[in-house]
């Protein structure tokens, strides 16, 4: 897929509009739980009374403790329930625009075959992939081996483009892009009918603004406080209290892969490029590592942000984060767990490490999925939004597998900013 052109610091700063505080508060936050756990019921409560959530916006709901869930389980015991309550509390007069699922709520919603589809399809597709990716593994041993080479490199090529291709045939056929994360479809449970193959641009997203035909009535805002322990995740928002006191402290850290030339992953490399340059003259200090491999162990000390890829659920201990650290490492399914003890997976390696906000995938995304570094960042350090605010408006679709994790009126610069800008987006309606 196409890389979606990133926007820049500089449009960001002169050409967004008059600035508008960000004034996403408490009264504003509906907090789900799941009343099969316990530990999900308490953390609930328990955040409501950290951030001053009114006690009639903690939703219940019950629901399985697994990390994936039916379409059809979610349809009714999440996404009923929890519309039902939103709208009662705004026909009350209550402006809802936040949705927090917190520990005990499924992660991902799992594929939904289309109905006209018969097995023999699905098996036909699968077998196809099998052989054409057998034939590749066979090409690479005769190109290894030296002998026989000539026009090899691009029938590998070639093969490799009808692999792609087969591969996605499969995985419609299979509901495979129905695949979606629970609190991605949350946004939208007053957004009316929409498909659920594949995504929906984010028409909160800045670069989409006033651009995206249709009637989307309404986005909320969706946070996650969860984490590998009941514990952990607690932590999550009372570090992030603490830390508004005094403020963010450290530096920011950019791993980069020194791709150079076109296509999808040479863009994001670039994006991370322009980060790190854009943000050379902010009140932080910013290191980027441009080299292949990653920051190594021991290389990021006093880390208060990072963002770099690639290496797919197999975390690099490489960082000393400081309290009340925000990153995130952009690989495929990074947030397809955070319980699963044996998972190496980015999100849950990091939150077990002291940092208390990530965004990671549930499943594949794309890579033109990710909130940009070139986005998130300035806008966070602007200290005029919450932690919310920017991932909404730097996030590029919904109906779709990227989450966020951490306290959603998490504002670590609003004391100290570390970036100042003469002008701003309005924050999510």
């Amino acid at each position: 897929m196409r890389y979606i052109l990133l926007i820049t610091i500089t449009v960001l700063i002169f050409c967004s509009g008059s600035f508008v505080e960000a004034e996403l508060t408490a009264q504003e936050v509906v907090i789900v739980v799941n009343s099969s756990s316990p530990e999900s019921v308490r953390l609930g409560r328990l955040y409501a009374r950290a951030r001053g959530v009114p006690d009639d916006q903690v939703i219940r709901v019950e629901t399985s403790l697994a990390e994936a869930i039916s379409r059809v389980k979610y349809n009714r015991q999440i996404q009923g329930p929890v519309r039902e309550s939103v709208n009662r509390l705004i026909s009350a007069g209550k402006n809802i625009r936040c949705i927090v699922t917190v520990y005990g709520i499924p992660l991902r919603i799992n594929p939904v075959r289309p109905k006209d589809v018969k097995d023999y399809e699905i098996q036909h597709k699968k077998w196809e992939l099998e052989e054409k990716e057998q034939d590749l593994e066979k090409l690479k041993i005769r190109l290894k081996g030296g002998k026989g080479v000539s026009g090899l490199d691009k029938q590998i090529s070639d093969l490799k483009k009808e692999i792609q291709k087969v591969r996605f045939d499969f995985q419609k056929l299979s509901g495979h892009h129905a695949i979606a994360a629970v609190d991605s479809e949350l946004a939208l449970i007053n957004a009316g009918e929409y498909s659920l193959e594949g995504y929906m641009q984010n028409p909160e997203y800045i670069p989409f603004r006033g651009k995206i035909p249709g009637d989307v009535k309404k986005v909320f805002m969706v946070s996650r406080i969860d984490a590998p322990t009941v514990k952990l995740a607690e932590g999550l928002f009372m570090t992030a209290i603490e830390v508004e006191k005094t403020g963010l402290k450290g530096k920011l850290y950019l791993d980069a892969r020194g791709l150079k030339g076109e296509g999808p992953y040479a863009a994001f490399d670039k994006d991370i490029r322009r980060t790190a340059d854009s943000l050379r003259s902010s009140r932080l200090e910013v290191i980027l590592d441009d080299k292949h491999t990653l920051f190594a162990a021991g290389e990021a000390p006093d880390a208060a942000l990072y963002c770099g890829w690639y290496s797919l659920a197999k975390y690099k201990d490489a960082f000393e984060w400081s309290k009340g650290a925000v990153g995130y490492h952009a690989a495929s399914a990074e947030a397809r767990t955070l319980h699963d003890p044996a998972g190496g997976h980015w999100v849950k390696k990091m939150l077990e490490d002291g940092v208390i906000a990530s965004i990671g995938p549930v499943s594949e995304p794309y890579l033109h999925a990710f909130p940009p570094p070139s986005l998130f960042f300035p806008l966070l350090m602007s200290g005029q939004y919450t932690l919310a605010e920017v991932f909404t408006m730097s996030n590029p679709f919904l109906s779709w597998r990227m989450i966020l994790v951490g306290d959603p009126l998490y504002n670590p610069y609003k004391k100290n900013p570390a970036l100042n800008i003469s002008g701003a987006p309005a924050p999510p309606k």
